[in-house]
């Protein structure tokens, strides 16, 4: 999905992995959220405001993925009310997000991820997970000694 499409699915990885960014005025790429297989991929915002994507998301390597449309999830909640808190779900990971970004110093960032979600780290370089982080790849290579 690319920045300024409107997002009309949510995106289950099966096998691979994809990451989500934005380009910055310098033509960086900052990355925004990664994600392997058994998460869900989407882009929450645009998803549920309707408005095109501030950010685009690619898959990092060969992928299989299922995908479910808005359609198909409005179909699903009119059979039965419990498929709104797939809403519920998309939402508190991209809050996580925030939160994560903003409250967390360098250390406990690699540290969360390193014991959360350690297969990140075995699938992505380290430039990737510098930019998710929110750090040069220096300061990661500096953190990475730190906590070992």
């Amino acid at each position: 999905m690319e920045e300024g499409i409107i997002c009309s699915s949510f995106w289950y990885i099966v096998a691979g992995s994809f990451y989500q960014y934005r380009i910055d005025s310098e033509l960086n790429k900052n990355i925004i959220d990664l994600n392997i297989a058994g998460d869900w991929v989407v882009n929450h915002k645009s998803f549920t405001s309707r408005n095109p994507s501030m950010f685009s998301i690619q898959a990092f390597e060969d992928s299989s993925i299922y995908e479910i449309s808005i359609d198909a999830i409005h179909r699903l909640i009119g059979q039965s009310q419990s498929f709104l808190q797939m809403g519920k779900i998309v939402e508190e990971s991209t809050s996580r997000i925030a939160f994560f970004d903003n409250n967390y110093t360098p250390d406990e960032r690699y540290l969360h991820i390193l014991k959360n979600k350690p297969k990140l780290i075995q699938k992505f370089p380290q430039t990737i997970i510098a930019s998710f982080l929110k750090m040069t790849p220096e300061t990661l290579s500096r953190v990475r000694k730190r906590v070992s």
